[in-house]
């Protein structure tokens, strides 16, 4: 059993490089390693390992990457600028995960507080299931917009259906 696997470290895995976000214990007591993918091709892509099964995988199995053995770059351009540009870009991708609104609201119109309470809601649950019914013309489609916008900002905006009437 790996006992240097905890969240924050770096593995190696099915041929790409995973970051620990957490290891818990399945009811079987196998370990079981939720990891965000960091290669350019599963940046962002959620994943869960079994410890058990991929220590089976001898050819390609789980290998943690020690931080002793990175290779260092230096950055020689005046006010560090790459490395700069490079944390700007990293920040940029990172996915919030709460509940709060980030894109949705910055669309051309005019936006009133209850319209962002359906979004709000929804990004509080774990799956997004919302019936959105109103009168007409308290802004169902910019409640919808809104949510929806925020679903693919997060990537979590793959199967969406929206039900109306003509």
């Amino acid at each position: 059993m790996l006992t240097d696997i905890a969240p924050g470290a770096r593995i190696l895995c099915r041929d790409a490089e995973w970051l620990v976000k957490s290891v818990a214990l399945s009811s079987d007591g196998d370990r079981i390693i939720e990891a965000v993918g960091v290669s350019e091709f599963l940046r962002g892509r959620r994943i869960r390992f079994l410890e058990e099964l991929e220590k089976k995988d001898r050819k390609r199995g789980l290998q943690v990457l020690k931080p002793e053995e990175t290779n260092l770059v230096i950055d020689e351009t005046s006010g560090y600028v790459r490395s700069l540009l490079f944390v700007e870009a990293n920040l940029k991708q990172t996915i919030p995960e709460d509940g709060r609104i980030y894109w949705g609201h910055k669309a051309a119109m005019d936006a009133l507080n209850y319209q962002l309470i359906p979004a709000t809601k929804a990004l509080q649950m774990p799956r997004q299931r919302l019936l959105i019914a109103d009168a007409v013309g308290f802004g169902k489609t910019l409640e919808c917009g809104i949510l929806v916008t925020e679903l693919i900002g997060r990537r979590k905006g793959r199967r969406i259906l929206v039900v109306t009437t003509k």
